[in-house]
C-alpha cells in the first residue's frame, strides 16, 4: 500500500507557502492532504505560519506572537496571499483531505491545547488529522484528549541518541514517529532502515520529511505510512512509478 503524500506548507516549491494558495494548489495536484504550521497572536488568534516572524515569507518583518491578527492580514505573503487562520484551513480543506498540524513552540504553550482542539474538533474529522510538534509537553494534551500524534525528531533529538528517543516515545506514546529524510544520508540506508526496523516493533508508524527527490521517495515509500514533500507532482510521479509531470 503506498503511503500518503502530504504537501509540505501546500505546494511549496511552486507557490508561497503555509497560504490558501499553496493549499489549493497542493490538493489540485493530487496530494493526498498537507502540512502546515500554527502559530498564535498577540491577540490570541492561531494562524497559520512557519517562522515566528513574518520577514521570510512577507513583504514586512513583524513578531508574530507581538502583532494583533489585523496588522498581520496587512501584509502580502505572495501572489496578494494573506495569512489564514487555522479556522479558515480547516473550512477549506475537502473532507476527504488529510491533514498534519504542527505546534510551534515560540508561541503556542500546553494551555492553548484546548482552544486548538475545539477549533479542530467544530471543522475537521479527527480520523484525517495529525498533531505533530518537536516539543512533546505540546503533544502530550493533545494526546489525553484523544488526537493521533507525532513526535518531530529534529537534530536536538537526534544528538541525545536513540535510547533517548525511545525513552520519549514510550512516556509520550505517539501514533507516529516524524523522521527527517536527512537520516538518509546521515546514516546511509541500512541503518536508517534499521532506526525504522526498531521504531515499528514499538508500535509506532513513520512519516518522513522532507522527501523532495525521486531518489529519496523511493527509499520512504516502502517504510513509511506518510511523507510530506515540497515537491508534490515529482514525489506523487515516483511513488506512483510515473513519469514526473512537466
Amino acid at each position: 500500500m503506498r503511503p500518503l503524500v502530504l504537501g509540505h506548507r501546500g505546494y511549496r516549491a511552486k507557490f508561497p507557502e503555509n497560504t490558501g494558495l499553496a493549499f489549493r494548489e497542493a490538493l489540485a495536484a493530487g496530494a493526498d492532504g498537507v502540512e502546515c504550521d500554527l502559530q498564535k497572536t498577540r491577540d490570541g488568534e492561531l494562524v497559520v505560519i512557519h517562522d515566528p516572524r513574518t520577514g521570510r515569507v512577507a513583504n514586512a518583518d513583524r513578531d508574530v506572537h507581538k502583532s494583533r491578527l489585523a496588522e498581520l492580514r496587512a501584509l502580502d505573503f505572495g501572489k496578494g496571499e494573506r495569512i489564514p487562520t487555522l479556522d479558515e484551513l480547516l473550512r477549506a480543506l475537502p473532507p476527504d483531505s488529510w491533514l498534519d498540524l504542527e505546534l510551534k513552540d515560540e508561541t503556542i504553550t500546553e494551555r492553548d491545547c484546548a482552544q486548538i482542539a475545539a477549533v479542530l474538533d467544530c471543522a475537521f474529522p479527527r480520523k484525517r488529522l495529525m498533531i505533530s510538534s518537536f516539543d512533546p509537553r505540546l503533544l502530550y494534551p493533545m494526546r489525553d484528549r484523544g488526537f493521533v500524534v507525532g513526535l518531530l525528531v529534529g537534530e536536538e533529538v537526534a544528538r541525545r541518541g536513540l535510547l533517548a528517543l525511545v525513552a520519549t516515545l514510550i512516556r509520550l506514546r505517539p501514533r507516529y514517529v516524524n523522521l527527517p529524510i536527512d537520516i538518509l544520508s546521515a546514516f546511509g540506508a541500512a541503518k536508517a532502515r534499521r532506526v525504522v526496523r526498531v521504531l515499528r516493533a514499538l508500535g509506532l508508524s513513520v512519516l518522513f520529511w522532507t522527501v523532495n527527490t525521486r531518489e529519496e521517495a523511493a527509499f520512504a515509500a516502502p517504510l513509511a505510512e506518510i511523507i510530506v514533500t515540497d515537491e508534490v507532482e515529482l514525489v506523487l510521479a515516483a511513488v506512483h512509478g510515473t513519469r514526473v509531470p512537466r
